[in-house]
């Protein structure tokens, strides 16, 4: 197997590239509500819904490829994970851009380096969408006649 296709297969690759396509939506939307006129904080939590909502759905089918456990379970991990790295996240940014004067994107960005990146990975991978043992192959029926030889 070529080492670019190894990479692509490595989950944390996938979910990296969903990470930043999550980060390029939550980026526009908390803009939006600046834009608008909203507050920081309501900026950085509109940001963090509208990016983690599309990270879990993505990182789900196809960074972990979860497809076995009910969406409602893997579901309230994930928003339990995203509400206390959120109320983190948000101080964080609010702490860096009301506190320090550093630019709201640039301050979202650090947060989302220090406060959601590694953690949520993790996560992720051993608690939320943990890998499972392949299921053997089912066994041939036991009422099924046995074939005759060939």
């Amino acid at each position: 197997m070529k080492l670019a296709e190894r990479i692509w297969k490595f989950w944390a690759t996938r979910s990296l590239l969903i990470g930043a396509a999550s980060t390029t939506l939550d980026l526009c939307t908390g803009g939006l509500v600046l834009f608008l006129g909203g507050p920081t904080r309501a900026a950085a939590m509109a940001g963090t819904t509208v990016g983690s909502t599309f990270s879990y759905f993505a990182n789900r089918h196809f960074a972990f490829k979860d497809h076995q456990e009910p969406v409602a379970k893997s579901g309230l991990k994930f928003f339990v994970m995203q509400a206390v790295l959120g109320i983190i996240h948000g101080q964080v940014v609010v702490w860096l851009r009301d506190g320090f004067g550093i630019p709201y994107v640039i301050a979202k960005m650090m947060a989302d380096l220090l406060v959601v990146t590694g953690p949520q990975l993790l996560i992720m991978r051993h608690i939320i969408f943990p890998k499972r043992a392949s299921s053997p192959a089912p066994a041939a029926a036991a009422d099924s006649p046995p074939r005759p030889p060939a």
